[in-house]
């Protein structure tokens, strides 16, 4: 996987007006769209002291959304944080929006966490999925003890707001098999 880093501190250190997301958002977008299909955009958080919400919504919801619309392949992204305060505002700006994303360098030794609105159900999902790397619906549902088609609605949900990526690996009729991998 191509990885591109964005810093959000040659901004500044402390960032807070939605104008300044806007020219933001336009410099990431430029990145995000240069990237091939399965690139990741990486937001680093280092170095800032301040992060407004505002700032948060213009630069990285609004590019989320974009980004799970379709309109830039497969790509996906995700934001690397050295603090939990630093993405309070983001994480409320995700949630305003029903979107959700992996955030990694997290404080208490965790490997990632959660930014944004996802439901405990699917953060389960995605943490198996994180632990495995790559998998298929029929071996989750085995593992969480789920039926098969509640596993599917949490892997459409993951793989709809791209914390997963999912590959078509064969069809056995009627149905088109796929493996569904970690994005981390």
């Amino acid at each position: 996987m191509n990885r591109e880093v964005f810093q959000i501190s040659q901004f500044g250190r402390r960032v807070g007006t939605r104008s300044e997301g806007e020219a933001a958002r336009a410099q990431l977008l430029q990145i995000l769209e240069s990237l091939p299909d399965d690139g990741q955009l990486v937001i680093d958080l280092d170095g800032i002291e301040v992060l407004a919400g505002s700032f948060a919504d213009e630069v990285i919801a609004k590019s989320l959304g974009l980004l799970i619309s379709g309109v830039y392949g497969n790509r996906t992204m995700i934001v690397s944080s050295p603090s939990e305060e630093l993405t309070e505002g983001l994480s409320d700006k995700l949630t305003q929006r029903n979107l959700a994303m992996v955030c990694v360098k997290t404080p208490k030794g965790r490997a990632w966490r959660i930014v944004g609105q996802l439901a405990e159900p699917h953060i389960e999902t995605l943490k198996l999925i994180n632990d495995r790397k790559k998998t298929t619906a029929k071996e989750l549902a085995e593992a969480l003890g789920i039926p098969p088609n509640a596993c599917h609605q949490r892997l459409k949900r993951l793989v709809e707001l791209r914390l997963i990526l999912q590959d078509r690996v064969g069809v056995s009729a009627p149905k088109t098999l796929y493996q569904f991998r970690s994005i981390l």
